[in-house]
């Protein structure tokens, strides 16, 4: 697997095409890319060549979008985490929580992980959980047990979906949707 097939299987068959539910915080959103936390996607500017026309959204170009999208992700959501460089279960992982939660918050939850299963710092020394990727993280998913941490962020993903469906009820609505990423 690479990241032409995560792309394909995170973001153009989970994320979906277009979106604007009013109960989802993000907003207008175009292949998971969402108008507020994206703005300098360029496909936004055919989004609005399109919008206010006739079979809007069903007419968007979505060949185009997602060659576009292709990579601004890759940009963004992977080669920040060098995610070429660590295990795939690993990569895959980190690509999805940044995507759907925030590269902060995936980080956070990598760290976290990382931590929990370093045999008490034996495996390379516990990371400081602060949310920001640097080299002591890097060096940490190069030699941890990467099916391990997977699963670890996988139970702290769920955690956090759990905590806003808790506090914002309409959130219920995208509990399902978001099932399948763990």
């Amino acid at each position: 697997m690479n990241f032409n097939d995560i792309f394909q299987k995170w973001i153009v068959n989970i994320e979906g095409l277009y979106s604007n539910d009013k109960n989802d915080p993000g907003g207008e959103t175009v292949l998971g890319l969402t108008k507020d936390a994206d703005k300098d996607w360029q496909g936004w500017k055919i989004v609005g060549q399109y919008r206010g026309k006739l079979g809007f959204p069903k007419n968007l170009p979505y060949d185009v979008l997602r060659a576009m999208a292709l990579p601004y992700y890759k940009a963004k959501y992977w080669d920040y985490a060098h995610l070429d460089s660590v295990p795939m279960v690993l990569a895959e992982e980190v690509f999805d929580q940044s995507v759907n939660m925030g590269k902060g918050r995936a980080i956070r939850n990598l760290q976290r992980a990382l931590n929990t299963t370093n045999h008490r710092g034996k495996d390379y020394p516990d990371l400081i959980e602060d949310g920001i990727f640097g080299s002591n993280t890097l060096n940490a998913m190069q030699k941890c047990n990467a099916v391990a941490v997977q699963k670890y962020m996988n139970s702290y993903q769920g955690e956090y979906y759990t905590e806003l469906k808790e506090k914002n009820g309409k959130f219920g609505d995208f509990t399902s949707g978001w099932a399948e990423r763990l």
